[in-house]
């Protein structure tokens, strides 16, 4: 992407920054996992400075999932970590498929998605579910094949939406369609 092309992007539209603050010894991991390792231990670097030893795993709290998150222990071939990540994938039009009315254990298909102006190269956001634990809404798989069938370029779920029925979940990552589909599709999460 040119610099001319990220200043018409800026000049067109806001950003919005989604990250949320993660405290050292306080961090989530997905929505009822509990905490998660994140530790920061200052240590003294001569001549006086103070560096810093960091431990944390990588998901917590907001994160980007890669295709090599998924992709090399599923179909047993390397795939992008994050730092290969094309820069444009994060920059771009956002559209948020809004959840807040849809009835708890929603199956977000493709007749639900088809109601939002999604377009090719969109960043689709799932989220403002107010359902809470297993009776929030999660993408159906028809939903990731249409998504697919789009081109959009990065999908993201705030905590009130699954990425997968979790019904669905557990050992076996055949189930985890979202993932699968979306990561060796080169669409991060």
């Amino acid at each position: 992407m040119k610099i001319e092309e990220v200043v018409e992007y800026l000049t067109q539209a806001r950003i919005v920054d989604l990250s949320k603050k993660v405290t050292p010894g306080q961090a989530e991991g997905p929505v009822d996992t509990g905490k998660r390792k994140y530790e920061i231990k200052p240590f003294p670097y001569p001549p006086g400075e103070l560096m810093h030893n960091i431990e944390m795993e990588s998901h917590i709290s907001t994160h980007i999932e890669a295709p090599s998150h998924f992709v090399p222990v599923r179909h047993g071939r390397n795939a992008s970590d994050v730092s290969e990540v094309d820069l444009t994938k994060f920059f771009g039009m956002a559209v948020l498929v809004d959840c807040k009315d849809l009835p708890p254990e929603t199956a977000i298909g493709r007749e639900i998605l088809e109601d939002f102006q999604i377009k090719e190269n969109d960043i689709v956001l799932l989220g403002k579910c107010s359902h809470q634990g297993m009776n929030r809404c999660y993408l159906a798989k028809e939903g990731v094949e249409y998504l697919i069938q789009k081109k959009i370029k990065m999908v993201g779920f705030d905590d009130t939406v699954f990425p997968e029925n979790p019904g669905f979940l557990g050992k076996d990552l055949r189930k985890y369609f979202t993932h699968d589909l979306m990561l060796s599709n080169d669409i991060p999460i």
